[in-house]
């Protein structure tokens, strides 16, 4: 142990030098710690079911939904925290799992439902799309409201979910709807506040490429959009990532710079607040996320500081890990994004 010394006691009466030499060693010294290192896997394997029904009670509407799940560590099991994943506009939930299997192989649960109009659904019928952002918001809530009975769906997880430990994540349009169900605040089409839409359960946030400001214009005729001051709403921690080739585009023909993207830190309050910005990355990171035939070349560095630095910010605030906190106030992230990443807080 570097920097270690043994000090000198004096022998009392019945004590034995086996436990003098202990005590003085480690009075002296202080134990080397583990270094926190959120890149390396974690010790568990990962397993995944992609048809798992549960339903949202509100309107018994039936969710397919894909669990990804830690399995086959037993120096150390569960309840893991879970994370509710929101994939992108048209994309498909199993795309996701360059990043999201990370954070399963280091402890956690992640849990995708297939929205609407994931590809996996077929073709998207032309009366879901004016519904499309309410059946989304309901499929996260639903997701928390069904983990005893995903647990009776998959053995390997009875008694292994801590349902009081849930982060909301998303990509995105995803990201988006990650934002709405913590905090984002929504009018719908007559102005009139949708506090409901936000769910008290979601711990922490993860959002990447997300959205910033859209008024009406830039949503659906007649459905809900973003208040005045949307953004005020985000006040507990919130991790945000984007790429500098990653333009905002809604659909209206508007295009925004990637700055935009980045609206879950830039416009949230301060407060447990990270902003992740990645040179030269795009909104697939080269097809690894959400639509392998979509982006640029595919971009391994950009998956590994992304997914690493959202296992930091997972640990540090739903498994309370100080020494996660520690490294994400104070990373250098130019040895593992080859220069590409910066990392800020607020």
């Amino acid at each position: 142990m570097k920097g270690c010394r043994p000090v000198a006691a004096r022998m009392r009466p019945g004590l034995s030098w086996a436990v003098l030499v202990t005590v003085g060693w480690l009075s002296g010294c202080t134990l080397a710690q583990p270094e926190y290192a959120p890149f390396e896997s974690g010790p568990w394997e990962v397993r995944h079911n992609d048809s798992i029904l549960i339903t949202d009670t509100t309107d018994n509407r039936e969710i397919k939904v894909q669990v990804a799940w830690p399995a086959g560590a037993a120096e150390s099991a569960g309840p893991f925290p879970v994370v509710v994943f929101s994939h992108g506009a048209f994309c498909f939930p199993q795309q996701y799992r360059n990043v999201a299997d990370h954070w399963v192989s280091r402890g956690y649960v992640v849990i995708f439902p297939n929205h609407n109009d994931s590809p996996n659904l077929g073709k998207l019928a032309p009366a879901d799309v004016q519904t499309l952002l309410q059946t989304r918001v309901a499929d996260m809530s639903a997701v928390i409201d069904s983990l005893p009975a995903i647990q009776i769906e998959l053995p390997d997880l009875d008694g292994q979910v801590d349902a009081g430990r849930v982060a909301v994540a998303g990509h995105s349009f995803g990201g988006m709807i990650a934002m709405i169900k913590f905090g984002l605040r929504m009018v719908d089409a007559q102005g009139v506040p949708q506090p409901g839409y936000a769910d008290p359960r979601f711990k922490a946030a993860v959002i990447m490429s997300g959205v910033g400001e859209m008024g009406a214009a830039d949503s659906l005729p007649g459905q809900p959009y973003m208040a005045a001051n949307a953004f005020d709403g985000l006040r507990a921690p919130l991790l945000a990532s984007g790429g500098t080739l990653d333009e905002g585009n809604v659909g209206t023909g508007k295009t925004y710079p990637w700055q935009w993207r980045m609206g879950g830190y830039t416009l949230a309050p301060s407060g447990e607040k990270y902003s992740l910005v990645l040179q030269d990355a795009d909104h697939y990171l080269g097809g690894l996320i959400c639509r392998e035939n979509r982006g640029g070349p595919a971009d391994p560095v950009a998956v590994r500081t992304v997914s690493g630095v959202q296992q930091a910010f997972l640990d540090a605030y739903l498994k309370n890990d100080s020494a996660a906190l520690s490294w994400l106030q104070a990373a250098d992230l130019v040895g593992v994004s080859e220069g590409r990443g910066t990392l800020e807080h607020k």
